[in-house]
């Protein structure tokens, strides 16, 4: 749960251009699949807070969550009291929230799937792709810049994302993300910027997250990351639909 996107020369000269597009499609891989494995780790274990600002209100809302893989999340809410205790479930490419309130399981449908989740700009397919974007699409360096790359990721056929591309920034030194582009046939529509990197769980990592909504004027979530252990041992239990009322209780 826990994550789920550029302008200047593109390496010199036309020809150098032309080569290293020609080239870039296993390289493009590796940077992605790189970054996004040091913000992961084969297991995550993750505290933070998120940050919710729009015209209508604003609220801050407190979570942990728990990642193996690629494929399995679990998420509960542990505050403002009249939410705490909700949980979402991640396994696959199928999502699952619990709101304890009114005590309903309910699967998250594909009609479903690029809704704010908890009222934020984040999406509940968000939650599900965090972790794929390596997989999900076909990535070629869009420019070689001085300190970092720009990943241009198309979607792969059959994998139902509605966005036309995506720009991923990456600083060449450390494999740090830098942001997250999201487009579609119109343009912008959201930028996923990461910050603050400091070292938890043995690694360094960036910890905030600032998602802001392109077409609609003050629309902001921010997720700050205040713990992260990584490749611990964690049970299988987490990751399963039983789960879902039991951390809630």
């Amino acid at each position: 749960m826990m994550a789920r996107k550029i302008m200047a020369a593109i390496l010199g000269t036309f020809v150098a251009a032309a080569a290293a597009c020609g080239a870039a499609g296993a390289d493009a891989y590796d940077i992605v699949k790189k970054s996004q494995d040091l913000v992961r780790g084969e297991t995550s274990h993750v505290k933070l807070t998120m940050e919710i600002v729009n015209p209508d209100y604003e609220r801050t809302m407190k979570m942990e969550s728990w990642a193996s893989g690629t494929d399995k999340s679990f998420m509960v809410v542990l505050s403002p009291a009249k939410e705490r205790g909700n949980t979402y479930l991640k396994v696959g490419n199928n999502l699952w929230s619990y709101v304890k309130k009114v005590d309903e399981e309910m699967k998250i449908m594909p009609t479903m799937m690029y809704q704010g989740m908890l009222g934020s700009e984040f999406t509940y397919d968000d939650m599900v792709r965090e972790d794929s974007f390596a997989d999900d699409y076909k990535s070629t360096v869009y420019e070689d810049g001085s300190g970092y790359w720009v990943i241009k990721m198309v979607p792969k056929s059959g994998t139902g994302i509605v966005y036309k591309y995506l720009l991923y920034k990456v600083k060449k030194n450390s494999y740090l993300p830098v942001y997250v582009k999201y487009y579609d046939k119109k343009g912008l529509v959201r930028q996923l910027d990461y910050g603050a990197a400091k070292k938890m769980g043995g690694r360094t990592i960036p910890t905030v997250w600032k998602m802001t909504n392109k077409r609609k004027a003050g629309r902001v979530t921010t997720v700050r990351v205040t713990y992260a252990s990584f490749d611990k041992t964690l049970k299988d239990s987490i990751f399963t639909k039983a789960n879902l009322r039991r951390a809630g209780a």
